[in-house]
């Protein structure tokens, strides 16, 4: 019975491709990109009085703000007014939902790994709630940064024959136990 579950598993699992599902957090913004690894809070320097979010910079999303190009852009944070551009135009996106700039409770630090004191980051600012990948823009979508999801990497309908068989005749010799 467990092996009828993993195998259902797995087949059910690729059909699901979550690569370029809405993706919504909070992270560090530093500068144009954000880092989306929480990894804690720490001291500052080591001024006890200054505490700060630290996240990890191996995450990191970068911030479109609509420098030149046209239309949503995937696999990043959209911020960009209405435009139009070749007679097409393209809705306002705002994917930063809520700034907190300048709240010292939530200064933030990107570093490379977790200290309790932080004396060395490799960016800083402060945090930010995100969404990005909406669906709802996949059509306003850059041609440059297509929003099209990967291609699954388990083409079933050519190997579906190697899972069904083995498993027609475990299910076969299984039966036989039972009834013999």
């Amino acid at each position: 019975m467990k092996f009828l579950l993993s195998v259902s598993i797995l087949i059910l699992g690729s059909f699901f491709n979550l690569s370029f599902a809405q993706t919504t957090g909070k992270g560090c913004n530093i500068g144009d990109n954000v880092a989306t690894i929480y990894l804690g809070q720490s001291t500052y320097y080591g001024n006890s009085n200054v505490i700060v979010q630290v996240y990890s910079n191996a995450n990191i999303v970068n911030i479109a703000r609509g420098q030149g190009w046209a239309g949503y852009r995937c696999g990043s944070i959209n911020v960009y007014d209405a435009l139009t551009k070749n007679n097409v135009s393209y809705p306002a996106v705002n994917e930063v939902i809520r700034d907190y700039k300048d709240i010292p409770a939530n200064r933030c630090v990107a570093v490379t790994s977790y200290s309790a004191d932080i004396t060395s980051a490799t960016g800083e600012g402060f945090e930010l709630d995100y969404s990005y990948n909406n669906p709802a823009y996949y059509s306003n979508s850059d041609p440059n940064y297509p929003c099209n999801a990967p291609t699954n990497n388990l083409p079933l309908d050519q190997s579906i024959i190697f899972m069904l068989l083995p498993l027609g005749f475990f299910g076969f010799w299984k039966v036989r136990q039972v009834v013999l």
